[in-house]
């Protein structure tokens, strides 16, 4: 199902994929994308008519203050940031090119382990829950590592492979491709666009960092939802309900 919004970026759902045993994601509940701050009303109009009953906003304080999310008619949004303070995080505004992806390496252990990361995504998890399988959104700024996090823990709670979500994750580099080229069409420096090709797009090594910072903590990603995210199989199974067929 392709969806088409003029100010909202890197949009896209989860449903259809298959998982091993031929179960798929349902179409248009499970959705990820960068923020509203700049959706028009054709946008929230097209949100509202999909049924959307919550948006999570997983940016930071600062993020949100600088571009508020527009509300969709008829749906909660909530604030659940995996980090308090990203610049404080990632400062790529004084990193070079070639430092940036061993920052964004950091950023997926602490994404994976920290406390305050946990607690968002555990809060994530029971959002989810208490929407009962009625259409949900989930968003950063632009829609990629914070809410890439995100769908690659949901995709292993309902029971996808590695390789799988990992594609998943990787589809933002569609939209990465599409913002590099509009930077170059509007002639920005050889620098501007050396810095944001570390910047928009998505790193399968991030990905798997991620899954090895879990597995070496928890033994397991089933057992990081079970004992960092309090994900008991009651849960699980109440998941897969809602948004397998």
């Amino acid at each position: 199902m392709a969806y088409s919004f003029d100010n909202i970026e890197n949009f896209r759902q989860l449903g259809g994929l298959v998982r091993e045993d031929g179960a798929r994601v349902k179409d248009g509940v499970l959705l990820r994308s960068g923020h509203l701050g700049a959706a028009s009303e054709r946008d929230l109009a097209h949100l509202a008519d999909m049924g959307l009953c919550l948006v999570i906003d997983m940016r930071d304080r600062h993020e949100r203050e600088r571009h508020p999310d527009r509300p969709v008619p008829g749906a909660e949004n909530v604030w659940l940031p995996p980090v308090p303070d990203l610049e404080a995080v990632i400062p790529i505004k004084s990193t070079v090119p070639h430092e940036v992806r061993t920052v964004f390496h950091e950023f997926y252990r602490l994404l994976s382990l920290h406390p305050v990361a946990i607690d968002a995504y555990a809060a994530f998890f029971q959002k989810l829950l208490a929407s009962e399988g009625w259409p949900v959104l989930w968003h950063c700024t632009q829609g990629k590592d914070r809410t890439g996090v995100g769908a690659m823990l949901l995709l292993s709670a309902l029971g996808f492979d590695q390789e799988t979500v990992i594609g998943e994750y990787l589809r933002t580099n569609e939209f990465a491709r599409t913002q590099l080229e509009g930077m170059r069409l509007a002639r920005a420096s050889e620098e501007e666009i050396a810095l944001m090709a570390e910047v928009f797009p998505v790193f399968e090594t991030n990905a798997r960092y991620w899954f090895d910072c879990v597995r070496i903590e928890y033994g397991s990603v089933e057992n990081y939802l079970e004992m960092a995210l309090n994900l008991d199989p009651g849960d699980i199974a109440r998941l897969e309900q809602y948004y397998l067929e």
